[in-house]
């Protein structure tokens, strides 16, 4: 499955809009945010249809899945997105996993802490915004409800680091122990992450985490909370792939609008996540030239001064 989909549903007393784009999309936030709501309305209409006095509007069909029999209803369901309460006893287990990836269907699931079986996008982390302008007029009978994205990394980061903490250990780390003047250390793993960027801060250094964003969802939480407060001394840069910012310094030949608009190129069914489409693009425009990318080590084209030069200079607030 690919594309972006606007999701509008409501009776005459909610509405809510959301924007899906990716395999998986995942809602959070405490208990009355409306996470249950939006799930009964789902779940009535697709039981009821007009007929329940709610209107949907998407151009994919709109599921909750079930509690019963909910393996069967994950295999057999294509071309589908499909909401998952948080309630739901089989969440976190690999058995859920293995049905959400590689699926043709998109996945919206509620769930308030990490789920670590899966790779999931920390930009598509997001909670409910209640919009309570139309409680300032009397004739107003809706609550407008939209998502907001919880973690808006983009938007925080300003750091020239003693440190940079890597979450790859092969060709990112060699490209960015190249690109900085600084100390630059792998933690062969995003697991080891967040381990690492608090030992070093409390060391009183600088401290830059490099991750792929796009597979690091699971993982953002425990990150937050230990640089919240402490962004001077800890930041953390999130791009959705090493790959990914090769491809977008322009350095190499591709089709820039694939890489703008990857939701409707980077199919459910062959990606558990952006970060390995951007791989295969980056490793298909490459093959058999003198540049040739490699995951496990480095071409030395990627490490030239004018290629180190360009990529920095996408790197919007992060200094050498």
């Amino acid at each position: 499955m690919v594309g972006k989909y606007r999701i509008e549903i409501y009776n005459n007393k909610l509405h809510y809009q959301l924007e899906i784009k990716r395999n998986i999309t995942i809602i959070q936030g405490n208990s009355a945010t409306g996470k249950t709501t939006l799930i009964n309305l789902v779940s009535e209409y697709a039981r009821l249809g007009k007929g329940s006095g709610i209107t949907l509007n998407c151009e994919k069909e709109c599921l909750v899945l079930p509690y019963v029999r909910w393996q069967e209803f994950m295999k057999e369901t294509k071309d589908s997105i499909i909401f998952v309460e948080e309630n739901m006893p089989f969440i976190r287990t690999k058995e859920f996993a293995e049905c959400v990836n590689y699926s043709d269907n998109y996945y919206v699931i509620i769930y308030r802490d990490s789920l670590p079986q899966l790779s999931y996008s920390v930009e598509e982390i997001y909670g409910i915004k209640e919009d309570r302008e139309s409680q300032k007029y009397i004739k107003a009978k809706r609550v407008y409800e939209s998502l907001y994205n919880i973690y808006n990394l983009k938007e925080k980061i300003h750091v020239k680091p003693d440190i940079v903490i890597t979450e790859d250990a092969n060709s990112g780390h060699e490209f960015f122990d190249a690109l900085f003047d600084c100390e630059c250390v792998a933690c062969e793993g995003k697991s080891k992450v967040h381990k690492m960027m608090s030992e070093r801060a409390s060391d009183g250094k600088t401290v830059l985490g490099i991750v792929d964003g796009a597979a690091f969802g699971s993982d953002i939480q425990k990150i937050m909370r230990t640089i919240t407060g402490k962004e001077d001394k800890c930041c953390l840069y999130a791009p959705e792939s090493f790959e990914y910012l090769i491809l977008k310094s322009g350095l190499i030949k591709c089709d820039l609008g694939v890489i703008d608009q990857t939701y409707d190129y980077a199919d459910s069914v062959k990606y558990i996540s952006w970060e390995q489409f951007y791989t295969d693009i980056l490793s298909e425009e490459t093959r058999n030239t003198d540049h040739q990318y490699s995951k496990t080590r480095l071409n030395d084209f990627y490490k030239s001064r004018g290629f180190l030069k360009k990529v920095m200079n996408i790197m919007t607030g992060i200094e050498k």
